[in-house]
């Protein structure tokens, strides 16, 4: 999945050396120093490159961040800081962890402010990239926040010997950390452009989705943020696991670090963080290690699938949703299997004896519908049943303060599902010039939804079509495209089938 979602990174990536039309004169003080940012031919100010935490480099790096380092004058916040480390060019480094402001507030005005987490398969992508460009939003008056955080096994790597050293007996989930650290600066700092910080949305796509579900589900984040906007959560077996045994999917974190750490460097070492912590940054990339969620019984004190099952996560108004074709991204056209019985097998190995009762919601009923079936499949694992677990998650909470949606517009070929990663350049209301009139009505409609939830934790508004809330019974949900609509129950057998497959595995592992 990293290869096809950089393809599409590298499509929308575009590092501004200047961005802006005139400097702002009166300097800003936030809690490291002084900044001035750049007025846009709108009025919106944006304020880009800000550290919001110090370099996690040298004896930082797999370290929980750190408060920035001050400095002296004013800084000009006029260009994005670098993303970080990732295996695609850009203009990155280690000293990464920087965030950008888009306001159009008075200083004394407390408008909504929003948070935006990035996704790519928590290995790519940055707050650079142009889609991700919130004078939309600060144009529709709210104070927009994007941030970067570190990825790969920078931000993902546990090992028994960072568990060892760490204060409190663990390693890993060092992105996590940086989004709590990020929203810690925005309590401290977001008065300073306008913004309320007891208004605080977060929201992201896929890995950003991901990563909504882990602020929700640690108790760290508790306070620091009052709205949550999880767009195709990127959460499924292979990306969470447990800090010191193996969860019924994945070996344990420490021992899948200490595995690829010992492969790089050729053996048992006597001062291994001295070794780890001298190696390359190319070096690191070059691991042979994945990202995931850690269950560590620190930041998160469960498997979140039991936090939200149990309405045990940070209980604030949460929307929802994915798009209707995720897997369409995933799922190679001449890749699937030659006949249903192939399909079948397939699955069946890979679900294994507990996975019988879901095998068949998967497998299709003849050979021409053999790829669409995998396109379910891909889409339901990866993005749409983590999706739909937020969404019952908040109607336990609250049965009145959840909204799902599901995106159907394919602007690319009207014929086909919504493809991975499509409703955001709708909800950044940053289309293409030469979209159609209905896309960007639609785009509008979006950004305009996203924006009134986040001031007032319902999407409904003046002059916006009526958005249903979403409960345990009806479980409706809003149909995003040039036609609106609304449905119900959407995929709801195969998805109960697959959240107690999983929660089983997960018991049983225990």
């Amino acid at each position: 999945m990293y290869n096809l979602l950089s393809k599409l990174v590298i499509l929308w990536l575009t590092f501004s050396v200047s961005v802006g039309f005139s400097a702002i004169d009166e300097p800003v003080q936030i809690t490291s120093g002084e900044i001035t940012g750049t007025v846009l031919e709108s009025g919106v100010q944006a304020f880009l490159g800000i550290p919001y935490a110090a370099p996690p480099v040298g004896d930082l790096r797999w370290q929980p961040p750190q408060p920035a380092i001050p400095w002296i004058g004013v800084k000009r916040a006029d260009r994005h800081g670098p993303g970080c480390i990732q295996p695609i060019s850009s203009y990155q480094s280690e000293d990464c962890l920087f965030l950008n402001i888009w306001t159009k507030a008075e200083v004394d005005e407390k408008l909504p402010v929003m948070v935006w987490i990035h996704g790519g398969g928590w290995a790519f992508g940055s707050n650079s990239q142009d889609i991700y460009d919130g004078r939309a939003f600060a144009d529709n008056g709210v104070v927009l926040v994007s941030v970067n955080y570190r990825m790969n096994s920078f931000g993902w790597m546990a090992h028994p010997a960072l568990s060892e050293e760490s204060e409190n007996g663990v390693s890993g989930n060092y992105g996590v950390l940086d989004h709590v650290a990020a929203l810690e600066w925005v309590q401290d700092n977001i008065e300073q452009f306008g913004g309320d910080k007891d208004n605080i949305t977060i929201f992201g796509e896929s890995a950003g989705g991901a990563s909504i579900y882990a602020l929700l589900a640690t108790p760290m984040a508790e306070g620091l943020f009052h709205k949550a906007i999880s767009e195709s959560t990127w959460i499924n077996p292979s990306n969470v696991t447990s800090l010191k045994k193996p969860n019924g999917f994945q070996d344990s974190a420490e021992s899948l670090g200490a595995a690829a750490i010992e492969k790089k460097i050729g053996g048992p070492s006597a001062n291994i963080l001295a070794e780890m912590r001298s190696m390359s940054a190319e070096d690191i990339l070059d691991l042979e290690h994945s990202v995931a969620l850690i269950v560590d019984g620190w930041l998160f004190k469960e498997n979140p699938i039991e936090t939200f099952n149990n309405a045990r996560h940070n209980n604030v108004p949460i929307m929802t949703g994915y798009n209707d074709g995720e897997g369409l991204m995933f799922v190679r056209k001449g890749s699937e299997p030659s006949s249903t019985e192939e399909q079948r097998g397939r699955l069946s190995e890979r679900l294994g004896e507990g996975g019988k009762d879901l095998v068949s919601f998967y497998v299709a009923n003849s050979a021409d519908d053999i790829y669409d079936k995998e396109i379910d499949f891909s889409s339901d694992t990866s993005f749409v049943r983590a999706s739909r677990e937020l969404g019952l998650a908040g109607a336990r909470a609250s049965q009145q303060d959840t909204y799902v949606y599901v995106f159907t517009r394919n602007a690319r070929d009207p014929s086909q599902r919504a493809s991975h990663f499509m409703e955001v350049p709708y909800v950044f209301n940053n289309l293409p010039s030469g979209a159609s009139s209905s896309d960007k009505k639609l785009a509008q409609l979006m950004n305009d939804y996203w924006v009134q939830f986040a001031r007032t934790g319902a999407p409904n508004g003046p002059g916006l079509p009526v958005w249903p809330a979403y409960d345990l019974e009806e479980q409706r949900h809003q149909v995003l495209d040039t036609e609106v609509s609304q449905g119900d129950r959407d995929r709801k057998l195969e998805l109960d089938v697959m959240n107690d497959y999983l929660r089983d595995r997960y018991k049983t592992a225990n």
